[in-house]
Formats: C-alpha cells, sequence, structure tokens
C-alpha cells in the first residue's frame, strides 16, 4: 500500500525535524501511542492502541529512524503485530522549509499488511493511515504553538 501526503508545520526545518524525532514529543502527539522505549540508538520499542474500528486493538513492534540528513530527511521504518494482524512501513521523511516559519512535510513510503486488517482494503487502510497522520500533525502543530506561546 502506497503512503504520500504533505503537511505544513509552522517552525522552520530544524525545529521540525528535532520535534518529528524527539520521542518526548511523540509520546505527547502520535494517537494511541502508550509507550516509545529506546533499544538502541535512533531505535524505540513502541506500543500503541488503536481505537479505529477496522483496525482496533493493541499493536507492539519497532520503530527505527535511518538515513537521517539532520534538518532535512530521514526514514522512517515500522514494524508492528497485534490482534488483527501486521504491518511493515518504510517512509521517506522530507522537510523542506519553505519561510522562516513555514515547513512543509513530506510523507512518502510503502506499508505491507496481512493478517485480517490485509482483508480490509487498501482504500480503507490508506484511509485509516491518512487519518492517524493528519491527527498526529495537528497535535504537533498545537504542541508548537503552545511553546510559541511560552
Amino acid at each position: 500500500m502506497k503512503i504520500s501526503n504533505s503537511y505544513e508545520v509552522p517552525t522552520d526545518a530544524n525545529t521540525t525535524y528535532d520535534l518529528i524525532t524527539d520521542p518526548d514529543v511523540l509520546a505527547r502527539t502520535v494517537p494511541g501511542l502508550q509507550s516509545l522505549n529506546p533499544i538502541d540508538e535512533n531505535e524505540y520499542e513502541a506500543e500503541l492502541v488503536l481505537g479505529i474500528k477496522a483496525v482496533k486493538g493493541r499493536y507492539k513492534g519497532t520503530v527505527k529512524l535511518v538515513d537521517q540528513v539532520l534538518g532535512e530527511e530521514f526514514r522512517l521504518v515500522m514494524d508492528g503485530q497485534g490482534p488483527l494482524g501486521f504491518v511493515h512501513q518504510n517512509m521517506l521523511i522530507k522537510l523542506d522549509q519553505v519561510s522562516e516559519d513555514q515547513t512543509t512535510v513530506y510523507c512518502d513510503g510503502e506499508a505491507t499488511v496481512g493478517g485480517v486488517v490485509a482483508g480490509i482494503g487498501q482504500r480503507m487502510m490508506s484511509g485509516v493511515a491518512s487519518l492517524l497522520m493528519g491527527q498526529f500533525f495537528k497535535a504537533l502543530n498545537k504542541e508548537i504553538s503552545t511553546s510559541l506561546r511560552t
């Protein structure tokens, strides 16, 4: 399944990069994230609880940041399993600073799903992925605006 979208973030590329790679920020902004524990440098064990009907359940897996170019891009590799199946995702995250206080984040990658969750169809899974990413970036933007006020 192809995953591709872009999101606007109201800060410069270096700050955006720091925020979207910071485990503490991710713990506050990733929908359903219950834990994110370091395993190795730039690798984490994660537990996620999703309440979305099509993929509802508790998922455990690993998240790894590879091919990092600070302030510009990285590859996000995730593997997870839950009651409805498994997912493997490999996504390139690229940042494009469009102004002093505006960055466009491009997310482009592939996800492979198996088990019951694979049976719900690519269109439905793409919608779920898009919904979760949209919720993440909305929470991230709120986090940024809150920190700018303090």
